[in-house]
């Protein structure tokens, strides 16, 4: 059985999959070349490229998302830390505004290290592939 995976790839080098099956029909997007993925060797390139794609996609999504709230969180930050240091407040609230920025950047970083393994832990379900024989048959030979 032939295998014929359609897409369209740019100069670039981004992939586009088309919208159906019915890739007579649908018309080639501007700026991109149609192609095709004959073998199962060119189909998993195709898969890992696009994975790729999707993870650079992701993260320069994050990098853009950070810095846009890195500066709000400056100034909230400043404004605790202005609070904290002001004659007006008392000692229980420069404790609790101590403790929660303390607190804020503890859950920060272990946010994050969540994030990297249950990145991990997809990619590593995605990729789970039998060894060996003995793995794929379901039995001990």
């Amino acid at each position: 059985m032939a295998i014929k995976l359609y897409y369209f790839e740019n100069r670039a080098g981004d992939i586009q999959l088309p919208p159906n099956d019915e890739v007579y029909f649908t018309l080639c997007p501007p700026g991109y070349d149609r192609r095709e993925a004959n073998t199962l060797d060119e189909v998993d390139k195709l898969q890992r490229r696009l994975q790729q794609q999707t993870r650079d996609r992701h993260e320069r999504e994050a990098e853009h998302d950070e810095a846009l709230i890195a500066e709000s969180k400056a100034t909230v930050m400043s404004n605790l830390i202005q609070r904290a240091a002001s004659s007006a407040t008392t000692a229980y609230e420069r404790d609790f505004i101590k403790c929660y920025l303390q607190l804020r950047e503890e859950k920060r970083a272990e946010y994050r290290k969540r994030f990297a393994c249950d990145t991990a832990f997809l990619e590593m379900r995605e990729n789970d592939r039998p060894r060996n024989a003995e793995e794929q048959l379901g039995e001990s030979l």
